[in-house]
């Protein structure tokens, strides 16, 4: 069984995530930052680790296949703190622990954060600094760019490429079945794309991505 460690586990979207991992079979470990977290995740199947990125965390991460992050500052938190530093901390130490695949959703408008709102820039420049370092690091790596993030629910259509030119939202639903499709089409490998709402199948969707693929 693949045993996946997902950081951000009681998150918005990261509860998305670890519901659809355990309804397809993999073996889940989450990190959650509150005990009383701890039972709200393993009600759904997966095993909870107390921690966060700026303090002790790896103890879930032991013979973990694939790391998937979902942990972010959001708009009130420090980006700096969370989106860049905690992040690369989960990268390094995915590298000492020499687990492979590494799966980081991000935003989109990383790479060009001037044409986005100005209160997104910091959270945006941030999350880039983790995106390079993840690209830099040697882990087969899919970083995922989401639009507006809504709590509607996932219609299982989206539009992903590696630089969509237009702006606007999709699910969460669809950004975890796009996470839970990354962890099994091998075109998504050692590739960054934006994500919306759209009109072709998640799965068929990732395949359409031009990923190099490991041998």
């Amino acid at each position: 069984m693949t045993t996946v460690f997902v950081a951000g586990a009681n998150g918005q979207t990261g509860r998305r995530i670890v519901s659809k991992l355990v309804e397809a079979g993999y073996d889940v470990r989450g990190l959650v930052r509150k005990e009383d977290h701890l039972r709200d995740l393993e009600s759904t199947g997966a095993k909870g680790y107390l921690g966060d990125l700026s303090g002790a965390f790896s103890d879930g991460m032991k013979g973990a296949d694939i790391v998937v992050c979902a942990a972010g500052a959001g708009t009130s938190g420090d980006p700096e703190h969370v989106d860049h530093v905690g992040t690369v901390r989960l990268i390094e130490q995915s590298v000492l622990e020499q687990i492979p695949r590494f799966v980081l959703i991000s935003s989109m408008g990383t790479k060009d954060p001037d044409a986005m709102p100005s209160f997104l820039k910091p959270f945006l420049m941030a999350k880039r600094k983790a995106e390079t370092i993840l690209e830099e690091s040697g882990l087969s790596y899919t970083i995922i760019r989401p639009g507006g993030l809504t709590n509607e629910p996932g219609k299982g259509k989206v539009h992903a490429a590696p630089e969509l030119q237009r702006h606007g939202r999709v699910s969460r639903d669809d950004v975890a079945a796009a996470v839970l499709a990354a962890l099994q089409i091998r075109q998504t490998h050692n590739q960054s794309f934006d994500l919306l709402e759209g009109d072709t199948p998640v799965e068929e969707a990732l395949k359409g991505l031009n990923g190099s693929v490991p041998q």
